[in-house]
């Protein structure tokens, strides 16, 4: 056929073969990256409202395979299995999705993309893309079974952030260049970092996605607390997201998530801290050791230091 303008039935069935669903949730992007790929989450939301998940197992890695058994109200058994073909920590996940029939034999395949987005305010921008449908009928009954599983996990995460998560905000008197800046180069960040009364000594900062930050803070008492930091994700002068924890051989349970944001407000930023305990255990304990006032403290410090810069 030549090239030229597309035929009705051209986009009619490219319009039946693709289903998208966008959903803003108020949610930490990690959070919600996080509700795709823990075993414990994906079973209280990943199958439509009233159905459950009795069997379920995922190889959370570019290459690994899934598998869901879900059951209906009526007691019947929908099964599906896939491959995961590409995952970047936080931004996106893209797999392969196929029911099977009673023989566990695979049907038609679908490929599905995930994309994760910051949008402001401590919420995400879940953009949900399935593609390879055989009719428009395939699609809408897939679009009917996502949409009751998304409200799944709005009330999911709704739960999780209310247990683990703190949000610490506060807006800086100078351009979001300078500030973001303050964050990547030691020798600025000794200046300020930690909260009243704290000094911090760089060992290594290798400031890129993949790459970590190893110092300690020293306490007024006097105690030494040691910290890793491995970067996740840096969109200057947007975004700067990393995994944190006390280095190696340190406790698992410890550990968190933290995206900072800097959202340009008339010539002043806007920074936001949100972190993400691995428990809600772990948050209490944090926020008895003072994580809110100390998350304070610092953006305060960090602020009085750019004033003087």
């Amino acid at each position: 056929m030549a090239q030229g303008k597309p035929s009705k039935a051209d986009v009619a069935a490219e319009s039946a073969a693709r289903l998208e669903i966008v959903r803003i949730f108020a949610a930490p992007r990690a959070l919600v990256y996080e509700a795709w790929t823990t075993p414990e989450h994906l079973g209280q939301w990943s199958a439509p409202e009233g159905f459950t998940i009795p069997e379920a197992r995922a190889d959370f890695r570019k290459g690994g395979d899934y598998f869901a058994r879900m059951r209906s109200p009526a007691g019947d058994d929908h099964c599906v299995r896939g491959k995961y073909l590409d995952m970047v920590e936080g931004k996106r996940i893209v797999m392969t999705h196929a029911w099977l029939d009673g023989a566990c034999q695979a049907g038609p395949e679908t490929t599905i993309t995930v994309t994760f987005d910051d949008v402001g305010d401590g919420k995400t921008k879940m953009t949900f893309l399935q593609e390879g449908f055989t009719s428009a009928l395939a699609r809408d009954g897939h679009a009917e079974g996502w949409t009751s599983a998304f409200n799944l996990l709005a009330i999911l995460l709704e739960k999780l952030r209310g247990g683990r998560e703190f949000v610490i905000s506060r807006l800086v008197n100078a351009p979001r260049e300078l500030v973001f800046a303050a964050f990547k180069d030691p020798a600025h960040i000794g200046h300020w970092w930690g909260p009243n009364g704290f000094r911090t000594t760089t060992y290594e900062m290798d400031f890129r996605p993949g790459g970590q930050w190893l110092f300690t803070m020293h306490g007024p008492d006097g105690t030494d607390y040691p910290n890793r930091v491995r970067y996740t994700e840096i969109r200057e002068p947007e975004v700067i997201a990393y995994d944190h924890d006390a280095g190696e051989g340190s406790d698992a349970a410890s550990a968190f998530k933290q995206t900072i944001t800097f959202e340009a407000e008339g010539g002043k930023t806007r920074v936001t801290l949100h972190l993400v305990m691995a428990t809600a255990e772990h948050r209490a304990a944090m926020a008895k050791f003072g994580a809110v006032e100390g998350g304070h403290q610092t953006l305060a410090r960090l602020a009085a230091y750019i004033g003087k810069a």
